[in-house]
């Protein structure tokens, strides 16, 4: 990628005046999300139904990395997640952001495309029983290599087109989604979505975590979902507009959510409230893995929505 190219990627993920800088979001990257909610919030449930919790969940993380460690797999390394049994791809999840690794998550069946243009290093297929493979491997592991919210964490495939998302693209569109629901710590959530969308990353794996609120089926304070619930989450739209309950809208190039009704989420500028064709923010994109696209997409100090 050139540096001019670099240049344009960053002026989009600015707004403003106010550039992407790390102390937007209380942590360094996703391994230290893991690791912090532990020591604050360690007895307590994350995903209750399972009775998980975050002690759990950091220790698991912990065997994951020290797993695809033992296969070679290295900070920096790509690996393509099948679809798993609940939880276990969101535990994957961080297991593979505790290495230091990205994970590459596809929206579409075209799993052949995913591997090629995604370049993993690994993949984990849906025939694996992941819990069983981590079970003998130590609950601490001394990373090597600690990300920074700069470096990507994922990629996404879907449409033709990879999508590449750091540590902060996710952080703070988690963050930003946690205000725009007012969720906090001493309530809970429900939302039970197929691993493969960005929704699914920010609500189902990051939300529980850093709002601190358990996801539970049971008898939920919020509740998420594509045809009903406190909040309506829509993939596809035309059209931003206030709706009853509130719509989430997403879009994939600003990490996920863009928006809750037609009010644009924290650190998401749009130029346009109901048709918007550009953004700007601190949730847009790293870019995508062709540059070709980049090139068309990344101008006037913005992203254009194609």
């Amino acid at each position: 990628m050139s540096s001019d190219l670099k240049e344009r990627i960053y002026q989009a993920q600015c707004l403003g005046n106010v550039q992407p800088i790390e102390h937007m979001v209380p942590y360094p990257n996703l391994r230290a999300l893991v690791d912090g909610q532990n020591i604050k919030y360690g007895e307590k449930l994350v995903y209750a139904d399972k009775k998980l919790t975050s002690d759990n969940i950091y220790s698991m993380a912990q065997q994951t990395a020290n797993w695809l460690f033992s296969m070679g797999i290295t900070p920096n390394d790509r690996i393509l997640v099948e679809t798993l049994p609940f939880p276990q791809n969101e535990i994957l999840a961080f297991g593979i952001w505790t290495l230091g690794a990205s994970m590459v998550l596809t929206g579409e069946q075209n799993l052949q495309n995913a591997t090629q243009y995604g370049s993993p290093s690994l993949v984990i297929n849906a025939e694996l029983d992941y819990f069983e493979k981590i079970k003998k491997f130590p609950i601490v592991y001394n990373p090597i290599y600690k990300p920074l919210l700069a470096d990507e964490a994922m990629v996404f495939w879907k449409d033709g087109k990879g999508i590449k998302l750091s540590h902060y693209n996710l952080l703070v569109n988690a963050n930003g989604i946690q205000h725009a629901i007012d969720l906090f710590e001493d309530q809970t959530f429900h939302v039970n979505l197929e691993p493969k969308s960005m929704a699914w990353v920010i609500l189902q794996v990051i939300l529980p975590l850093y709002s601190g609120a358990p996801l539970t089926s049971k008898k939920p304070d919020i509740r998420l979902g594509e045809e009903e619930g406190d909040f309506i989450i829509k993939f596809q739209w035309k059209e931003l507009k206030n709706t009853n309950p509130p719509s989430l809208y997403i879009l994939n190039e600003n990490t996920a959510f863009i928006s809750v009704n037609k009010t644009p989420l924290h650190l998401t500028g749009l130029d346009n409230n109901n048709n918007p064709s550009k953004i700007t923010g601190h949730s847009v994109m790293m870019g995508y893995t062709d540059d070709k696209l980049n090139d068309k997409v990344f101008n006037n100090n913005s992203l254009n929505i194609i």
